[in-house]
């Protein structure tokens, strides 16, 4: 009994510790000045398999009516570096769209309103929390429109993190510390008004 019991130390000590999910996040989100909504991302880490929850909310009103009503919601499954799944659902003033993302074989295949595409099994969604994802050569896709997107990345030094600028489509600005963690994003609404985020 006590020689099983020094043999099983060394297998103890060589086991990989568990890795702590990354800390939530939640952004107020900002139009024009007045807060709209709410973006959160929750994370859930299980078996090497890191789970990413996003939700979006936004409610514009005008004289106390909603004039326009929004809410995403996307599940993400990492294993590693690698998207091994996505399901995303959006509502925008009643219209419905989807997104679900899967490996198969060597590729990722998106299927949406518009039917299937394919894409390299490195490829990843818009999804902004993963500042690995903004780097040349990394294949993108619009979750919200099962879409292929191609936008031009600008990365430059900010003080403490780095910023990223998406050239093309709608056009985005997004910024991270340090560490590496998502801390401020900026674009503009289909109406033309400025839209940014505020940590909460």
């Amino acid at each position: 009994m006590r020689r099983r019991g020094v043999l099983a130390l060394p297998l103890l000590a060589l086991a990989e510790p568990a890795r702590a999910a990354p800390p939530d996040l939640s952004f107020r989100v900002v139009r024009e000045g007045s807060e709209v909504g709410r973006h959160t991302v929750r994370f859930r880490e299980e078996a090497g398999l890191l789970e990413a929850r996003s939700e979006v909310r936004i409610e514009v009103k005008l004289m106390g009516f909603t004039v326009y009503r929004y809410l995403h919601e996307t599940v993400e499954s990492w294993r590693g570096d690698r998207l091994v799944g996505l399901n995303s659902r959006i509502d925008k003033n009643g219209t419905a769209g989807f997104c679900e993302a899967r490996l198969v074989g060597a590729g990722l295949v998106l299927r949406g309103p518009a039917g299937e595409v394919r894409m390299p099994a490195q490829a990843a969604p818009l999804t902004w929390w993963r500042k690995a994802t903004l780097r040349p050569g990394v294949p993108l896709f619009d979750p919200r429109k099962a879409i292929a997107v191609e936008p031009e990345l600008r990365l430059t030094a900010v003080a403490g993190g780095t910023r990223v600028v998406l050239v093309g489509g709608e056009g985005a600005e997004v910024l991270y510390d340090a560490a590496g963690t998502w801390t401020g994003f900026a674009t503009t609404g289909e109406d033309g008004s400025a839209v940014r985020y505020a940590r909460a």
